[in-house]
């Protein structure tokens, strides 16, 4: 295979799989700063492995999938593990609350520039990493609520809890403008 016909392939396999490698390496990360540097060594390794021996199309994202696992336990170290911690309470309370708010709250209410969003962005991330996780897979990659449940392994009712609480806390903080 020449060079032309191998960047060829990556350019291919990398547009097809890029949205789920992200959301992998999003929902299994300690941080979202590190998901960038953890992407771009999966791809790097990938397409090493890429130019030495040939890969099965359909396998491909599954693949990539274990290069992205390999690569985030070598990011953490040796005492890095993939699981899911269960961080939430099961306090009904918490979960009747969430009825009470609207759905229609919209975060570009009071996010007008990019500075301002700046500052939000900030905000997010130095809250836990799942908050930073949920809204970067809502808002980064529009996922559904479902479907970021399906991802990061918790109930729906907790993915709206921790979702809505973070945007009133937003809204307080900043203001609706």
């Amino acid at each position: 295979m020449t060079i032309e016909e191998s960047q060829k392939k990556f350019e291919n396999i990398y547009k097809n799989t890029y949205q789920d490698i992200l959301k992998y390496i999003v929902c299994h990360s300690n941080n979202i700063e590190d998901v960038n540097d953890i992407l771009q060594e999966t791809y790097l390794e990938f397409y090493r492995i890429l130019e030495r021996k040939t890969i099965n199309e359909e396998k491909m994202k599954a693949f990539l999938i274990g290069v992205a696992k390999n690569k985030i336990k070598k990011y953490y170290g040796l005492f890095y593990k993939i699981k899911t911690y269960s961080l939430f309470s099961k306090n009904e309370q918490e979960i009747e609350w969430i009825e009470t708010i609207k759905d229609d709250f919209d975060t570009l209410d009071f996010v007008i520039n990019k500075e301002e969003s700046k500052k939000v962005w900030e905000y997010i991330k130095k809250k836990k990493p799942i908050v930073t996780k949920i809204f970067f897979l809502y808002y980064g990659l529009e996922l559904t609520i479902k479907e970021i449940s399906k991802e990061l392994n918790i109930n729906e009712s907790n993915v709206k809890n921790i979702l809505y609480r973070t945007l009133k806390e937003l809204k307080e903080t900043f203001g609706k403008e």
